[in-house]
């Protein structure tokens, strides 16, 4: 259930309406003269006041007299407070006249007459008795009814507990409904007792206000029962309608924003809990809150400085209060909720705080409690660290690593440099050294946190590792690198290009790492950077070291295939792989190395090297795994997932690039998702099968970019296998008209030709047509000289040699496909079975005279003579059953019969 009313994100939402009408069914019939008592209980903030105000609204509007008194901590002792004030407001207001107002007046005088501090003997059974006749009637007097309201009544003095009693056991004869409204933690036992037992006899009606619902906190705060951020402000508020509406409204999912809650309506509401609080109670308050939300007496008694005695003693009224509560363990405390330790952590003087802090730190790091306890403390305890302190710092964030928290240990790991800076000596590599940090960013990389990545560079080139020029180029690269990976090309070029100048007046070798870089990012990020501009970085490569080199000639062989400029891409990648193969001596590929392995291997690939390819593919993945660098994964994954799947190795294409799948959605990375999500459907199509559908990504990040030329060509050989020629046709020419294509990559040319060719032989595309995607698939084979290419140009010069007729030398230009791509690989398979068909067409035309056929009546006559019928015959081919009667038309004319039983038969000896 939820509030009445709220004033907040959604106001007038009525959310305990179950409550609200099981009371107006009581005050509609005190109308009729039947009394009742009323017990609503709640802790603070569920809201029994705003539930008690809408009840009052409902009584008056039925013309009844309402009676309202609150009862306060600073007024516990005064005899029969909260029923004075609601009689005196009442009184005030009311039109009363004659004996009804006579019997108020004297209850009033005889509720006040009773000194303050007086002892309980005084009010005897008497005195009660004569106040439950005036009340009956005075304020009960009214015919319609009354409603007589007492909210937090767990404050009440004992005379009004008594009296209360006295209703209970002796109701008053009229329409008198009472609702007492308490918080059952802050209730003395004595009320308690009182009404427990008058619920026992039937005369009092329990209403208890517990948590809100899921769904009753998205009325409140207006947003849909969907609504991501939902879950997490239900856990946080704990259902509680005051603090689910102050966190909506502070934006903050945590108490931790600490000086909001105290300059809010919601912390004076809190805080105003404590204002009679003594000193040490105060103190020792504070104390508990340093600590966190949960704690231990001996901990309080240290760092409030007093013994565990007094803090006993304090924490005592302090769980009488409800601000502090038992747990199940013995010794440990928590607060009633973290926005209360919130508002009082932030009512303790700042300077006192530090000081506890540093108490904290030091009772935590004595008895030897893990780092994520302590860190907060040393975060907080002012100018009294020491870099000792940085250590733990550093093991904190270590823990959160392991514990797969990034944000939390970029937090700590934050403070751990900082901390170094003010308390280091400038020689040591300090807590944070360069393993941490490069752990830290690794793991905010496999979540795609680039923002956290580029909050942190400054304090980390700002540390040990960002000194020299060397060490910090270094730094520069592999932040670089990271940020370009998860897509962030922008940031990585910012830092790239605020990094070049100082680096390259300082260090030539750290300039040209720095440039490397800079190109290797946008292959990293999903570009082509421009050939002259890696031409020209290769020519300033002479001397560099032995990665650095190979890294600028890998980025030249791939800028050159990718040009269709073979003879120099050849010449580029083979000094590369020579460059970085070297390096190869049983240990892993460093962090630039792989980097460098990545591009030259996805260069490999497409020139159709796929030997060379795996293994320095399989090199980098080795390193990038045991390093954790899950942001080399989905390029790498992909690499390998098609180097496997041109190699007709299906099974291991698809469990590469279902990994790389999962890593590229968890970083968003859209394009790469694309890419295996391409592979996947080709493997499974040679396989036979239906790619299955891709699984949602669990951070809503990742849809797939649009078409690149490479994922056309996949799904077309996918869809072509599947027999969905028009798919493939609407993949690679997406304007639908075939001279309206823009010219495809070069390296790709041929084989892009080839597929149309052979979606233009399954739609059945004129003769001229077929020649024509047959030429241009030879030119582009010639233009680059692969033997792969090559392989697609004959491939396309059989299918324009079938929609011809010409089987027999169709079969030869298939065959000889066979030989270039080898018998493991989808193409390979595809031209032997290309080739096998045309046999078995040439092999029959002979035997059978059914030659005078054109392919697709061949097609026909061929489901005809299995028994189809016209209409399924016409599903099969994706045509018209009129086309389909036209075709066996000309088939009986062709064959000479005259009927599908014969054409049956005919066909029957024909196979």
């Amino acid at each position: 259930m939820g509030i009445t009313t709220i004033t907040g994100p959604n106001t007038g939402v009525t959310v305990r309406a179950a409550e609200l009408r099981r009371l107006t069914e009581l005050v509609r019939a005190a109308r009729e003269g039947r009394p009742a008592i009323v017990e609503l209980t709640g802790d603070p903030g569920t809201g029994k006041t705003r539930l008690l105000t809408a009840l009052a609204q409902e009584a008056r509007a039925l013309g009844l007299a309402v009676l309202h008194g609150r009862c306060s901590e600073a007024e516990a002792q005064v005899p029969f407070h909260p029923l004075v004030q609601a009689l005196t407001i009442w009184q005030s207001g009311a039109a009363q006249a004659g004996a009804g107002a006579a019997a108020t007046a004297a209850l009033v005088e005889a509720l006040t007459e009773v000194p303050p501090g007086a002892e309980q003997s005084v009010w005897r059974s008497p005195f009660f008795a004569g106040v439950r006749r005036l009340l009956a009637a005075g304020p009960a007097a009214p015919a319609d009814g009354t409603l007589l309201v007492l909210d937090d009544f767990h404050w009440a003095d004992p005379g009004s507990a008594r009296l209360l009693e006295t209703l209970i056991r002796w109701p008053v004869d009229r329409g008198l409904v009472v609702v007492v409204a308490h918080r059952p933690r802050q209730a003395p036992v004595a009320l308690r007792a009182v009404l427990q037992q008058g619920g026992e006899l039937g005369a009092v009606e329990t209403l208890g206000l517990g948590p809100l619902p899921p769904h009753r906190c998205a009325e409140i705060l207006g947003l849909c029962a969907d609504a991501p951020e939902l879950p997490r402000l239900h856990a946080h508020s704990g259902g509680n309608p005051l603090y689910l509406t102050a966190l909506a409204e502070a934006g903050s999912p945590t108490g931790d924003a600490l000086d909001l809650w105290t300059s809010s309506s919601l912390g004076a509401r809190l805080l105003a809990e404590t204002a009679l609080l003594g000193w040490l109670p105060r103190t020792v308050v504070h104390a508990a809150a340093v600590l966190g939300s949960v704690f231990d007496i001996d901990a309080v008694a240290e760092v409030a400085e007093t013994t565990r005695d007094e803090a006993c003693r304090a924490l005592s009224e302090l769980r009488h209060r409800d601000l502090v509560r038992s747990t199940s363990q013995p010794g440990v405390l928590a607060f009633r909720h973290p926005l209360l330790r919130g508002c009082l952590y932030a009512d303790a003087d700042s300077c006192w705080r530090s000081g506890a802090h540093r108490r904290a730190r030091d009772r935590f790091a004595r008895l030897g409690f893990p780092a994520l306890d302590i860190a907060p403390h040393i975060e907080r305890a002012g100018s009294g660290v020491s870099p000792a302190d940085g250590e733990v710092l550093a093991a904190a964030a270590r823990s959160c690593v392991q514990a797969g928290r990034p944000a939390e240990a970029a937090h700590w790991l934050t403070s751990a440099l900082r901390l170094w800076r003010r308390t280091g000596d400038g020689r040591s590599a300090g807590p944070a050294g360069t393993e941490l940090w490069k752990q830290v960013v690794r793991a905010l990389a496999a979540v795609g946190d680039a923002e956290r990545i580029m909050a942190l560079r400054a304090d980390i080139l700002a540390g040990p590792d960002g000194r020299t020029p060397d060490v910090r180029a270094r730094t520069v690269a592999f932040l670089s690198a990271v940020l370009a990976a998860i897509g962030h090309d922008e940031g990585a070029q910012a830092l790239l290009a605020a990094e070049l100048p100082a680096a390259q007046a300082a260090s030539p070798g750290a300039g040209l790492l720095l440039r490397v870089h800079q190109q290797l990012g946008k292959v990293l990020s999903g570009q082509v950077p421009a050939r002259t501009d890696v031409e020209v970085l290769v020519h300033r490569t002479e001397g560099a070291d032995p990665v650095t080199l190979g890294g600028a000639l890998g980025l030249a062989g791939l800028c050159a295939v990718l040009d269709g400029d073979m003879c120099a891409a050849e010449m580029s990648l083979d000094a590369a792989g020579h460059a970085l193969d070297e390096l190869d001596a049983g240990r892993p590929a460093g962090d630039e190395e792989a980097g460098h392995l990545l591009v030259l291997s996805w260069a490999e690939a497409l020139m159709g090297w796929y030997g060379p390819a795996y293994g320095h593919a399989e090199r980098a993945l080795t390193a990038v795994r045991a390093r954790g660098d899950i942001h080399f994964l989905p390029p790498l994954l992909d690499t390998l997932g098609y180097v496997h799947y041109q190699s007709g190795r299906l099974a291991d294409a698809l469990g590469a690039v279902q990994e790389g799948s999962a890593a590229a959605r968890a970083m968003g990375r859209g394009d790469h998702v694309a890419l295996s999500e391409a592979i996947t459907a080709a493997a499974w199509a040679q396989l036979g099968r239906t790619s299955p559908r891709p699984a949602p990504s669990p951070s809503g990040r990742g849809t797939p970019e649009p078409r690149t030329p490479l994922n056309a060509l996949l799904l077309a050989e996918a869809a072509l296998a599947s027999g969905e020629a028009g798919t493939a046709l609407a993949l690679l020419l997406p304007e639908r008209e075939a001279w309206r294509v823009s010219e495809p990559v070069a390296v790709f040319a041929a084989r892009n030709y080839e597929l149309l060719a052979a979606a233009a032989v399954q739609t059945e595309a004129d003769a001229d047509t077929l020649d024509a995607w047959a030429e241009r698939a030879t030119e582009a084979a010639a233009a680059v000289g692969l033997v792969e290419q090559s392989g697609h140009a004959l491939l396309a010069r059989g299918h324009a040699l079938m929609g011809r007729e010409l089987t027999g030398e169709a079969v030869g230009c298939y065959e000889e496909a066979q030989r270039l791509f080898g018998d493991a690989s989808p193409a390979g398979a595809r031209a032997r079975e290309l080739a096998r068909s045309a046999v078995r067409l040439t092999d029959r035309r002979e035997d059978s005279g059914l030659g005078e056929l054109t392919l697709r009546e061949r097609e026909v006559a061929e489901l005809a003579g299995e028994g189809l019928k016209t209409k399924d015959i016409a599903g099969r081919l994706r045509v018209s059953p009129r086309t389909v009667d036209v075709h066996l038309t000309h088939i009986y004319s062709k064959l000479g019969v005259n009927s599908r039983a014969a054409l049956v038969r005919l066909m029957a000896l024909a196979g």
